[in-house]
């Protein structure tokens, strides 16, 4: 369970007061840059080559510390399609994992929907 899942920093819509205080202590020896590249590896040699890592987010879980790494899809013509999986990354001891909800046969069927979407004669 993720104690917090820290993206992009966003400033809120509404009015309010917010006050968060985390204190976590472990090592990272693994970047989101080399989680990046291990991700990016791990799609070459098994799912596909219009796939690729995207910016990760850092979790904070009890006892844990991963990078959430999106997998994209993407086509040279018309750039960036959509994301259609996930990653984890031990930032610690550098395991990858998928995330337990895409397999890497719902990956491949979320590109080729994303495809059928971006190119409607291609339905052929």
């Amino acid at each position: 369970m993720a104690i917090a899942h820290l993206k992009s920093p966003k400033l809120p819509k509404s009015k309010g007061k917010v006050q968060f205080k985390i204190e976590v202590k472990g090592e990272i020896n693994f970047t989101a840059f080399v989680a990046r590249q291990q991700v990016n590896y791990y799609l070459q040699m098994n799912v596909g080559n219009l796939l690729f890592a995207g910016e990760p987010d850092f979790i904070v879980g009890e006892g844990s510390l991963q990078w959430d790494v999106p997998v994209v899809y993407a086509l040279p013509d018309r750039g960036k399609l959509g994301v259609v999986g996930r990653f984890l990354v031990d930032a610690q001891s550098g395991d990858l994992k998928l995330d337990e909800s895409t397999s890497t046969e719902e990956m491949q069927a979320n590109a080729k929907r994303l495809y059928q979407e971006a190119a409607p004669s291609a339905r052929a």
